[in-house]
């Protein structure tokens, strides 16, 4: 009997860190849109930014804003979407998750490089938190791009088609039809 081992199969090995680094980043990501954005859109700091009358004024800063709030939901969702693909082990998890790395990776750089249109902005000097976030998603892509791509586990563990393509049933399959129902008259008496 010729029995060929594809590699490890199942969740375990690295891909846990996968699992771990994804909960972690929809609660990391999470944390930043609450506490860096919708904090200034209460507190008024958002008015005065888009205010020409204050000092801070720049037409960019409400293009920034919503482009880092869409950035940032648009990464929750593939995170989340990649997630619910591993757990459900879709063949599809390797091409999310890819897209999920890779597009994390532009939108920091995207943003970085946005920002940096704004004077007020590209006069700080360059902070410890962007340093750390570029740095997390270069290396992030570096790991786990080639990981998903050449992982024997990732290989043998996402097979399934979730989810499901919506094939035509075959009609062979299906069960007969059921037979009329004889219709029911009443005799009715003179």
């Amino acid at each position: 009997m010729n029995v060929t081992k594809r590699g490890p199969e199942g969740i375990g090995g690295w891909l846990i860190l996968v699992i771990i680094g994804l909960i972690g980043s929809i609660c990391r990501i999470s944390w930043s849109l609450y506490y860096d954005h919708f904090k200034v859109l209460r507190s008024g700091t958002l008015a005065q930014l888009m205010s020409p009358a204050s000092e801070a004024y720049h037409p960019l800063w409400a293009p920034l804003i919503v482009f880092e709030i869409v950035a940032n939901v648009i990464s929750i969702l593939l995170a989340i979407a990649t997630l619910v693909l591993l757990l459900k082990r879709s063949r599809h998890v390797r091409w999310v998750a890819i897209v999920w790395l890779l597009g994390s990776l532009l939108l920091v750089v995207g943003d970085y490089a946005f920002a940096q249109q704004i004077p007020l902005v590209a006069a700080q000097p360059l902070d410890a938190d962007t340093v750390r976030e570029i740095v997390r998603s270069v290396i992030g892509a570096l790991i786990w791009v080639p990981y998903f791509l050449v992982s024997k586990r990732v290989r043998a563990t996402c097979t399934s088609d979730w989810p499901a393509r919506s094939a035509a049933v075959p009609s062979s399959s299906l069960p007969p039809p059921l037979p009329p129902v004889a219709s029911q008259t009443s005799e009715q008496t003179p």
